[in-house]
């Protein structure tokens, strides 16, 4: 979809909000898509990252700017014969929480979630009280960390950023949040 009032980039994500159909492109410019297809303009860009995702949280419009960076892998081919093939993919570096703010029609950026977590995959997100989950802090971003996936294990890795200390740590470094994963939520699987 393109949105015609809009420069043409496709949109990078659709959520839900308040009723209404909500689409961000890949500046961050975010519209409220009509029954009719009309598009209202919710929020002007925000330049950064490299994939915005929407997330509704505790009542408010949340979006995820999230950095990447490329990584490299490499392998011999199995006859010798100097044939090497490298695989490129993308690699979490960060991510940056904004808030819209409805009146103003612009994205402000959050430094502390306070006991929200966000959960990201693929094709989901969404949000929930620390303490609804048993654990003690919230103000971070649990992600599947698909570069683990491909480098290192079978199984995709979960990970965290902390927002306070700009930080990403595997999920296992965290035993209290090892029952969140065991046995893995459904929406580990659909992400």
């Amino acid at each position: 979809m393109i949105m015609p009032e809009m420069p043409p980039k496709p949109y990078t994500d659709v959520c839900v909000f308040n009723g209404r159909f909500i689409a961000v492109d890949s500046t961050g410019r975010t519209a409220a898509v009509g029954p009719d297809l009309s598009l209202d303009l919710v929020a002007e860009a925000v330049f950064g990252g490299d994939t915005k995702i929407l997330v509704e949280g505790d009542g408010e419009l949340l979006l995820v700017d999230k950095y990447l960076k490329p990584c490299m892998n490499g392998e011999m081919s199995l006859e010798g014969q100097g044939v090497y093939e490298v695989t490129i993919i993308d690699s979490a570096v960060r991510f940056v929480v904004f808030r819209l703010d409805e009146k103003e029609k612009k994205w402000v950026e959050l430094t502390n979630l306070g006991d929200r977590v966000l959960f990201l995959g693929e094709n989901c997100a969404f949000s929930i009280s620390a303490s609804d989950l048993g654990m003690e802090n919230g103000n971070c971003v649990i992600f599947i960390d698909n570069v683990h996936l491909f480098f290192h294990s079978t199984e995709p890795e979960i990970s965290v950023f902390w927002l306070d200390k700009r930080q990403i740590s595997p999920l296992s470094d965290f035993p209290c949040c090892s029952k969140l994963f065991w046995p893995p939520p459904q929406w580990v699987g659909l992400c």
